[in-house]
């Protein structure tokens, strides 16, 4: 009989699956009903009910709050909380993320996906502190991302962990969709060390998980820009697409396509990005106009198999870039490249702290009309330890080397503090981190705008910060980080005094700053805001320059974004973005003006479809005039209407 009872009671149990936007497994979520605790997590992320409420909570640390009914499937996703920068996480083995190794980390959701696709990704300046970001140069734009006034090819890009920066030029290998991503971590400060690419941070864009429903959407500007796009899930994978039909300020045209798809079994994890695109160029109003024209195919994919603590990755990526021109100049420039990759990754327990070593081999090879024949075998070999208690503590170092060079150290020793019963977090780093010059850098031939520099010194910096994030509250999040840090033998490409570009070393710069960011939810109103004060300066008492703001660095970026829901149905959306002014040179004579834009939109349910809803927004609201870089016009007010579905 009592066997019986055991039978009858483990089948009264309800089981309940919980994972994040990534498809990874929320650990140590707590389950309620009625303000008491009924479950917690195991480390697959399941939880067994041995009741069915009404209604549920789940709550977890950097996860937004969710309420509402058991789903009938037995699985719900969790969404990052939008501002979770200096919540320390500590490494683990079920979620190794950039929130694992940078103290600073900003997670984007869908929502903040959609808007970005929509506006572009310069709106991530509104998004989060301690980054701007300027796309220009036509219907087949330039993607300029400086993360804490460093040079944009300071910062790192991954899809899923896997890094889909050019050999060439470290700058994005591919024309990317958010669309067709679940979020992005945007990590700042010195933990790049660890990452190929720059010494201030980087960007994740995440897939997403195959437990998420199915979704499709069409919008069109009043530029003539398309966008169609969908995301399906078929058994343990998902697939997502997105082709669209770009227009410049200029009103030059592009097309682009875009397909991701990811998926895991049997402890594999694997996806693969397809991206083609071609169009339209635009030249800066200081030189002549050009019927350039870009083209731009890549093939990414990476395979990760998990047993038990070791993890074996391999990845690769192959790409073409075309660029042809008749006026000014007859171009016909193609570049062709193929990297590939091996990693052995070993999780153990250390006494009380949980380790992570690493072992990685890179080989990278490029074909040009203009730089030839290049190629270099790169070697990591890491080690991170981490603990959580009453205390947080996060270590790492990586030692990398590279064929044709020396050897080169970096480290991060990263603390997160609890204080007021939990109520506020104090966080602190500290970091050495490097970045070797790129090819381009090293071997561009002259041209009417640039030349590359052989000469060109590796780079190393010294950074640290410390900050404190309110987190305890339901009503209000807050977070504010003050960061310094010292780089030597800066790279920067800079105009020579015959107008060419060209990389040099500055033999010191100084950066320093503080960012913010808030986020405030009651009811059906919800705020958020960012704002960072940012300083960049020549540091080398030898040079003329000495004490002078670098060029192009603005001394302020804010955004502001809110939303309200009417009936529980209808959403509002007002943002207001912008930064401050830009010195064009060491004089401060000449200068691009400080700017804001304001956008607006509205969301609401389609009548009698079932699960189609329309949307409208305008984008630059008053048609303010800027520039995003020097010669280069601003987007204008763009009006966009969408129509989206989901099962």
């Amino acid at each position: 009989m009592f066997q019986v009872l055991l039978l009858i009671s483990a089948f009264s149990q309800t089981a309940l699956s919980i994972s994040d936007t990534a498809g990874f497994p929320v650990i140590a979520a707590s389950v309620c009903s009625d303000s008491t605790i009924i479950g917690i997590t195991d480390s697959e992320g399941i939880v067994l009910l041995t009741t069915e409420p009404d209604s549920i909570e789940v709550h977890s640390i950097g996860y937004i709050l969710w309420k509402g009914q058991v789903p009938s499937s037995g699985h719900l996703v969790l969404v990052p909380v939008p501002v979770p920068s200096g919540i320390v996480i500590s490494v683990t083995t079920s979620r190794r993320g950039f929130r694992d190794r940078f103290p600073s980390t900003t997670v984007l959701d869908r929502n903040d996906i959609e808007f970005i696709a929509r506006t572009g990704l310069r709106s991530l300046n509104s998004r989060c502190s301690g980054i701007y970001v300027r796309e220009y140069g036509g219907a087949m734009p330039v993607i300029s991302v400086s993360l804490r006034g460093s040079d944009p090819g300071h910062s790192g890009y991954y899809v899923d962990g896997h890094d889909i920066g050019s050999s060439m030029d470290g700058l994005p290998g591919l024309t990317l969709d958010p669309i067709v991503f679940s979020g992005i971590e945007i990590a700042r400060g010195g933990g790049s060390g660890f990452l190929k690419g720059g010494m201030a941070g980087a960007l994740n864009f995440l897939p997403e998980s195959p437990k998420l429903p199915s979704r499709a959407a069409l919008s069109i500007s009043n530029n003539g820009a398309l966008n169609m796009s969908c995301g399906v899930t078929t058994g343990r994978n998902r697939m997502a697409l997105s082709i669209r039909r770009l227009v410049g300020i200029e009103s030059t045209v592009a097309h682009d396509g875009i397909i991701l798809f990811n998926g895991n079994t049997d402890g594999f994890r694997y996806g693969f990005i397809a991206a083609a695109s071609g169009g339209e160029t635009e030249s800066p109003d200081w030189s002549p106009p050009t019927d350039g024209r870009r083209q731009r195919y890549s093939l990414d994919g990476w395979l990760r198999w998990i047993l038990s603590n070791c993890t074996l990755s391999t990845d690769f990526r192959t790409g073409r870039h075309i660029y042809s021109s008749t006026t000014p100049t007859v171009i016909d420039d193609t570049h062709d490249e193929l990297r590939g990759s091996l990693t052995i990754e070993y999780d153990l327990p250390f006494i009380c702290f949980e380790t992570h070593m690493a072992g990685r081999t890179v080989f990278e090879q490029v074909w040009s009309t203009s730089l030839g024949e290049r190629d270099r075998l790169t070697g990591d070999l890491s080690f991170s330890s981490g603990y959580t208690g009453a205390i947080s503590i996060t270590g790492s170092t990586r030692l990398n080397s590279i064929s044709k060079g020396d050897t080169r150290f970096g480290t991060v020793l990263s603390a997160g503090v609890p204080a007021f019963d939990s109520l506020f977090i104090l966080h602190a780093s500290g970091s050495k981190g490097f970045r070797r010059p790129t090819i381009n850098d090293l071997y561009w031939p002259e041209d009417t705008f640039a030349r590359g520099n052989p000469d060109l010194k590796p780079e190393n910096s010294l950074e640290t910060e410390i900050g404190v994030s309110l987190s305890g509250c339901e009503l209000i999040k807050l977070s504010t980080t003050a960061f310094l840090a010292i780089t030597d033998d800066l790279i920067r490409w800079e105009p020579g005094s015959d107008g060419i570009w060209s990389p040099v070393n500055i033999s010191k710069a100084l950066r320093k700053g503080i960012e913010t960011e808030v986020l405030f939810s009651y009811r059906s109103l919800a705020v958020r805001g960012s704002f960072t004060l940012l300083s960049v300066t020549d540091d080398s008492p030898e040079s003329t320059n000495y004490g002078s703001v670098l060029p192009y660095t603005p001394d302020y970026t804010f955004g502001i974004d809110s939303g309200l829901d009417i009936f529980n149905e209808i959403r509002c959306s007002v943002s207001l973005s912008g930064m401050g002014v830009r010195f064009k040179n060491y004089s401060e004579t000449s200068w691009l003006p400080a700017y804001s834009i304001v956008s607006a939109g509205l969301d609401m349910p389609l009548p009698f479809t079932g699960n189609f809803s329309i949307g409208t927004s305008v984008d630059n609201l008053f048609d303010e005039e800027y520039q995003e870089t020097s010669g280069f016009r601003g987007k204008p007010r763009t009006f966009s209407f969408r129509i989206s579905w989901n099962n």
